[in-house]
């Protein structure tokens, strides 16, 4: 759950920031400001996505709230369920850009001809954001919604304003805590070594925050000790901040935090056994850092995972079988072949069994994944406690195609559909096809 102004501890945002906006001249109202306001509000979804509304005016004045009204029914029910309104710095919160970004922007809605605008496009999907964009100029307004827009007609030019206004206003940093969060922080007086800042550190961490900005809020004393009650997106959880900072490091496949963490005793105190499983989870974050500073640190980075309160058929998986993954990485294609590269060059097991007797190789869909367990040794003619070879984890013609060619066996079904190989490739893999016809003895495998 994202946390609220309370993070600001002893400062209590709400209502001492306006005191602290006053006495700074840089963040006060500038009361010959220009009649101007650009404005992007975005709604709810199914899911965590952002709810806000950022207002930059004429002057540079940036206002930011959490605040907000459901922008029509949809975003009222997606309110209801939505377990987080994904925002890091929730709360109405101010700064200040130069007159001249200000002025670049609104020069950049004239050249979108948004006054000629329809005042909304709106596809016919369900279950994403709307984004509202607002441009009053004196006594003259006009909103454009935007739901999926660009597929019901939105012009490029008048959606990249929804961008323009977030980079210009600078929402990154309240949103996911990114570059800038902790100058504005600095500025406005918050208490670095309140419970608060350990909050800030844990939330972001566990979310999408800028690894740097994680490392400067500990660097500024947040308190790693303090114990916290804390709903991510996993579960509802209580311990101390350091502990569960180490946690999540792993998860990101922070290398950096985790380091830093692990000098300072967390890596200890969260133990080593459940390091390694949650290095194995999470696919080692998908990191090659984090698996040389994880096994520098003296944790399994081969370990595989076997939790009794679980049933299912990814028992006794490793980080490298995790890599198969399709979600894993998050299509972050170059980083997952890194960190099979670090994982293999570290000692992992290319030929390691899970509880079904599969190893690494099944499940793969990346072709240069595939070829990395290969020249690391990953035997592809193993075959699974029921007897059924590696080829069965894919659907792929040139992915199952190079484990025929690697000496694995076509015999067997897939458990999806009940069909051999070669009525799948029948079907849909003409290269399996082709291999198959011209090579009858593999059947003898």
């Amino acid at each position: 759950m994202k946390l609220g102004l309370g993070l600001f501890g002893t400062l209590r945002m709400a209502g001492l920031l306006a005191v602290a906006m006053a006495a700074c001249p840089a963040l006060a109202a500038d009361s010959a400001s220009p009649d101007v306001a650009m404005s992007l509000e975005r709604s709810a979804c199914y899911g965590s996505c952002p709810v806000y509304r950022v207002t930059i005016h004429g002057d540079g004045r940036v206002q930011f709230t959490t605040r907000t009204s459901p922008v029509h029914k949809v975003d009222a029910i997606h309110r209801q369920f939505s377990r987080s309104r994904g925002v890091l710095v929730s709360g109405t919160l101010e700064d200040r850009v130069s007159p001249e970004a200000a002025q670049a922007l609104l020069a950049q809605f004239e050249a979108a001809g948004f006054w000629q605008l329809k005042d909304e496009y709106r596809a016919y999907v369900t279950d994403l954001p709307t984004q509202v964009i607002t441009l009053a100029v004196g006594d003259r307004q006009k909103s454009v919604t935007d739901y999926d827009g660009r597929s019901a007609g939105m012009p490029l030019a008048a959606h990249d304003l929804e961008a323009a206004i977030d980079r210009v206003a600078g929402t990154e940093r309240w949103v996911t805590g990114g570059p800038g969060l902790v100058p504005w922080l600095e500025r406005n007086g918050f208490d670095f070594r309140s419970t608060g800042a350990a909050e800030l550190a844990v939330n972001g961490e566990d979310d999408s925050a800028d690894e740097a900005t994680v490392l400067s809020l500990i660097d500024h004393g947040a308190p790693l000790d303090r114990p916290l009650t804390f709903r991510s997106r996993f579960a509802e959880r209580t311990g101390a901040a350091g502990t569960m900072l180490m946690e999540a490091s792993i998860r990101r496949g922070h290398a950096g935090v985790f380091a830093r963490l692990a000098a300072a005793g967390w890596l200890d105190r969260l133990g080593k056994t459940k390091a390694a499983e949650l290095l194995s989870r999470s696919a080692a974050g998908c990191s090659p850092a984090l698996v040389d500073a994880a096994a520098d640190a003296g944790v399994d980075i081969d370990y595989a995972v076997f939790d009794p309160r679980e049933d299912d058929d990814d028992q006794g998986k490793t980080a490298l079988a995790e890599l198969a993954g399709t979600y894993t990485c998050r299509e972050q294609e170059p980083a997952r072949i890194q960190t099979a590269d670090r994982l293999l060059a570290r000692g992992a097991n290319p030929n390691h069994r899970d509880k079904l007797g599969r190893t690494p190789l099944y499940g793969v869909e990346n072709p240069q994944l595939l070829e990395v367990l290969l020249a690391h040794g990953a035997d592809a003619t193993v075959k699974s406690k029921n007897g059924r070879s590696m080829v069965f984890g894919s659907w792929t013609d040139a992915i199952v195609l190079r484990l025929l060619e690697a000496g694995a066996s076509p015999v067997g079904r897939y458990d999806y559909d009940g069909k051999t190989l070669k009525q799948k490739a029948k079907a849909s893999m003409p290269l399996v096809a082709q291999w198959l016809a011209a090579h009858p003895e593999s059947f003898r495998r």
